[in-house]
């Protein structure tokens, strides 16, 4: 089974064992497929992986560098007359975690094992130093991937909090956190679950954070919704429901 893994540092698996491909710009045109899920015209992928060079010499460069890559992953590499994309046995662990995310599952033990794909950013520490455009196109399928973890994140505290785990609420928000921390919607719920959960003392302690948070990047206190809600934990008249 041939498996690629876009997810932290990028890798190419089969059976569960790394495959190597030694030329960089072979495994970045592998990474590129692995992340569309339809084939890619050859114009296209000459375009953007060789679009200072000759055509006559980037066609010869992209026919060796898949005669190469078949040496390592054989069949799995399908280049037909005008596009090039791999077979749909492959397993892509950006593929499943985006086709899930996209239609959303109130199945707990799905959306768990989900997000447990993704193991760090898209691609983390992979770039090619000749070509600006792939790097561009890593940044912007960070972005995409962060939002798509923050609402698989935000549908899985939804699911603990309707089951009252609250302190399991709070982890799976919290991981959302991470990826922007200053983000006054996320941080009004992590408040508010904190008090559902009896913890006045942890939703102190979170908006006395957020508030220096806010003051050292942006220079600028909580929102009016936000400092609202404190005080309503503070005086005890917080609503618990929606």
């Amino acid at each position: 089974m041939l498996a690629i893994d876009l997810f932290g540092p990028p890798q190419i698996l089969r059976d569960a064992e790394p495959l190597t491909i030694p030329r960089k710009k072979s495994r970045a045109l592998i990474y590129y497929l692995a992340a569309h899920n339809k084939p890619l015209t050859r114009d296209h992928l000459l375009n953007f992986f060789w679009p200072d060079s000759d055509r006559a010499a980037a066609q010869q460069t992209l026919r060796t560098t898949l005669h190469g890559l078949r040496q390592v992953i054989g069949g799995a590499l399908i280049a037909a007359e005008n596009t090039i994309g791999l077979s749909a046995e492959i397993q892509i662990d950006a593929r499943i975690f985006e086709a899930r995310l996209t239609q959303p599952t109130t199945n707990l033990e799905t959306l768990i094992a989900t997000l447990v794909l993704y193991r760090g950013d898209f691609l983390t520490d992979f770039n090619l130093d000749d070509a600006g455009e792939y790097d561009n196109w890593i940044i912007g399928q960070q972005e995409h991937y962060r939002r798509l973890a923050v609402r698989g994140y935000l549908a899985l505290t939804q699911q603990h909090e309707s089951q009252q785990n609250y302190a399991e609420a709070l982890t799976a928000l919290d991981r959302a956190l991470t990826f922007d921390p200053l983000q006054e919607d996320l941080q009004r719920a992590a408040l508010r679950l904190h008090y559902l959960a009896g913890d006045r003392a942890g939703a102190i302690r979170r908006y006395d954070h957020l508030r220096k948070l806010l003051n050292a990047e942006m220079g600028m206190p909580p929102m009016a919704e936000t400092r609202a809600m404190y005080d309503a934990i503070i005086n005890d008249t917080l609503a618990t429901t929606y």
